[in-house]
């Protein structure tokens, strides 16, 4: 699912940190990399000496993957949305909380824009999983997975990739309004069960232990909260077309992009940004 990934770097980035990346995305099944830098119209760094980039590679390279490099002009996320479409990746790697260049924001303001941007899956990795130290093999054995799912089309695509993370716990969750009648509730409350049981049953096999919950509310502040309770360390989610924030489970996406301390799994459907 991973095989090839696009890691947008910028200035800076440290070749020891980039490797234990490598390391990560090995362990997710990636075989190779394209790391990509995008030159800012203005940016103090437009134009200097790109040999940082060929440090970052030798770097990755160690790790086993194949790593080629790519450089692009203009507003970062979408450059980097167009890029890994034309390069065919199969994912996006981003690292939370890094600046790109000094006289822009904060990569956070990057990484919301290119969820909502990219046709291809994003994986926006905050504190965890932990980046392993040098040599080490990611240790998948406590990590907790949190799927929150609307139990559509879209909202099942990410189902392969939540396979792809292993790990100790996976908890599948669903949040819905309630239903107009006592009846009309129980009905809809056992038959949600019901699909959500047949959910778990088919990642059973990937996961030291799977559960399930539904809950009635708002999806974003739900979402949250169990994320938090659970100790996450990956939300994943599925986005619905045509408009991010119509998607997932309602208009509030971005908050839960932008609350969870949680790593953030998103895969959009298939030709997103050109529907209408």
């Amino acid at each position: 699912m991973f095989e090839k990934t696009l890691i947008p770097v910028a200035y800076g980035e440290r070749p020891e940190e980039v490797r234990k990346v490598g390391t990560i995305l090995k362990s997710l099944g990636a075989g190779s990399v394209c790391l990509y830098h995008v030159n800012e119209p203005g940016s103090f760094f437009r134009g200097a000496d790109l040999s940082w980039l060929t440090l970052l590679a030798e770097a990755l390279e160690e790790t086993g993957l194949a790593v080629e490099v790519k450089t692009g002009e203009g507003h970062i996320a979408s450059a980097i949305a167009e890029t890994a479409l034309l390069e065919g990746v199969d994912g996006i790697y981003m690292k939370a909380k890094r600046r790109w260049h000094i006289e822009t924001m904060l990569l956070g303001s990057v990484s919301r824009d290119l969820l909502r941007l990219a046709d291809v899956p994003v994986f926006v990795h905050k504190v965890r999983p932990r980046l392993p130290d040098d040599g080490a093999e990611p240790d998948h054995s406590d990590l907790a997975v949190l799927y929150a799912t609307d139990l559509d089309e879209a909202s099942a695509r990410p189902l392969p990739y939540v396979m792809e993370f292993r790990g100790a716990w996976c908890h599948v969750l669903h949040v819905r309004g309630r239903m107009a009648d006592p009846l009309a509730e129980r009905v809809r409350r056992e038959a949600v069960d019901e699909q959500l049981n047949a959910v778990a049953e088919e990642l059973r096999p990937y996961f030291g232990r799977v559960t399930a919950e539904q809950r009635i509310g708002n999806p974003a502040a739900q979402v949250l909260h169990v994320s938090d309770r659970i100790e996450a360390d990956v939300v994943v989610l599925g986005r619905k077309s045509p408009a991010f924030l119509s998607a997932p489970m309602g208009d509030t996406a971005e908050r839960i992009v932008t609350g969870s301390s949680a790593s953030i799994f998103l895969v959009p459907q298939p030709g997103s940004r050109n529907a209408s």
